[in-house]
């Protein structure tokens, strides 16, 4: 086989593979011999037909099989013995290749490929980045405690409705029921269920008791959409249940319940955890945008040659609904997406991060605990927590998800590490106030985050490692025969 390559300035690169009838013929000869022994011929036993006949019904296909065989592996070997470093795939050049199963002789494969694009970062001279960092007012820690104290409080089921904050079950129609929690409806509505015993009836306006539309959809139990504009909801409504909620005491006792890791003593140390219970809630959301910030910066920031035409090629040959026009409209997130995808993997690279087995089942491990086992932990529970644990690390679909995140997240932490950051400080509702103003704020090209190209969680008891799949290369359409050589996605 004779190869042909020449390195020239520039992202694009040619190589080509002349193959001659030595260098297949004889994978070719044991190909044929292969299919005799199995092959099915009228009037000859298994293995018996003539080469000659098997040759003339089987030799076109596997002609096409061997030589798409033998070019992929020339061109991975030809990628890997060159230590090449390139993005996409290699794609053909039609017009350079020569390539007649009809007439096989010597066949000549042509292909362009873009070699991986130089990607410098300073992050000196990258603009100033704002990040969000949550604060807890004492309304949110108040409403917080508020509601650890009903999870933690005294429930009980009276036979008389004692306030506005009970819930009662209810009995309607002919074979109709639904649950109300008062503070679902109106003040003047609520009021006239306080009172009542269990059997009594209430007569109302539906639409007019509920407070919000959303809350009378659920009880009706229908979709929002479904509810009839011209439609009352007139009922009568016979109390079947009722339950009342005591609030727990802010004492000792609450504080085991409520903090089981022992850390809360006294309502100033309540304060504190509530407040880390809060940031946590809003840590996902916060990271998120950031991140979204981070990539939009970064790809206005940091320059990253892409070849555009091969790009457009390559785009039109995977994606098989695109059509010209289509990308042309499309070609910019298209290739913002693939300028962040070569930035990350940068930052991958100089940062050697890694998501090992041990990461993914430490996640897990947590969240289980506190998921599953948080007021009843103790040390006595571990066995079965390992068993959990062991049982997730089997569902590969699920530890790849939790790779990602992880992954996401170390990505994440990096860069708050490495770029310029202003800290803008507020508690929810100034966390929504800035995400509604950057909403408001028109982007010049917004970036949807492309999946990276991160290292696989393969077997779930083993640490992840990077792994890059040799490219497949595609066989050039040939004159009279299908092209059978797969694309390998990367």
């Amino acid at each position: 086989m004779n190869i042909k390559h020449e390195n020239v300035p520039g992202l694009m690169q040619e190589v080509i593979f002349e193959i001659t009838k030595e260098d297949y013929a004889a994978n070719l000869e044991a190909a044929l011999k292969k299919q005799r022994r199995s092959a099915v011929v009228p009037g000859f036993r298994a293995g018996n037909a003539p080469m000659g006949m098997i040759k003339k019904m089987y030799e076109p296909t596997l002609l096409v099989q061997e030589v798409d065989k033998l070019v992929n592996e020339s061109m991975a070997n030809f990628i890997k013995d060159n230590n090449i470093q390139y993005i996409l795939e290699p794609l053909p050049v039609e017009e350079k290749s020569k390539v007649d199963f009809q007439n096989p002789d010597t066949f000549v494969f042509a292909y362009e490929y873009a070699l991986k694009p130089e990607i410098e970062v300073d992050y000196s001279k990258l603009p100033v980045l704002k990040d969000f960092r949550y604060v807890a007012s004492e309304e949110e820690i108040s409403r917080q405690v508020d509601q650890l104290r009903e999870r933690y409080g005294n429930y009980t089921t009276p036979e008389v409705v004692e306030s506005d904050k009970d819930n009662v079950s209810v009995k309607y129609g002919e074979d109709k029921s639904g649950y109300i929690f008062l503070k679902d409806l109106t003040e003047k509505a609520a009021k006239q269920f306080v009172g009542k015993k269990i059997k009594d009836v209430v007569s109302v306006k539906l639409r007019d008791a509920f407070a919000t539309e959303a809350a009378l959809a659920r009880f009706l139990r229908v979709d929002e959409k479904e509810l009839e504009d011209s439609n009352d909801y007139v009922a009568d409504l016979t109390i079947d249940y009722i339950g009342h909620l005591d609030k727990a005491e802010i004492n000792e006792d609450f504080f085991k319940k409520a903090f089981p890791d022992g850390d809360v003593k006294d309502e100033k140390t309540m304060e504190e955890a509530v407040s880390k219970m809060l940031a946590q809630q809003y840590e996902t959301p916060i990271n998120q945008k950031f991140m979204n910030d981070a990539i939009e910066m970064l790809i206005d920031n940091v320059p990253v040659e892409m070849p555009d035409d091969f790009t457009k090629r390559y785009i039109m040959l995977v994606q098989k609904d695109m059509t010209a026009e289509k990308l042309d409209q499309e070609y910019p997130q298209y290739k913002r997406a693939f300028q962040w995808q070569l930035i990350e993997n940068k930052l991958f690279e100089e940062n050697k991060i890694s998501v090992t087995a041990d990461d993914i089942r430490a996640y897990f491990r947590k969240y289980f605990i506190e998921n599953y086992f948080g007021a009843i932990y103790s040390k006595e529970m571990e066995p079965r927590i390992d068993e959990m644990v062991n049982e997730a690390m089997k569902n590969q679909e699920t530890v790849k998800q939790v790779y990602d995140m992880l992954f996401d997240l170390k990505i994440t932490n990096q860069l708050r590490d490495k770029l310029n950051i202003e800290i803008v400080e507020g508690d929810g509702q100034a966390f929504m106030n800035y995400i509604t103003k950057a909403e408001e704020t028109p982007a010049s090209a917004p970036t949807k985050k492309p999946r990276a190209k991160k290292a696989a969680a393969k077997k779930a008891e083993e640490p992840a490692e990077e792994e890059v799949p040799a490219p497949k290369a595609k066989t050039p359409k040939a004159k009279t025969t299908k092209k059978t050589t797969t694309k390998t996605e990367k």
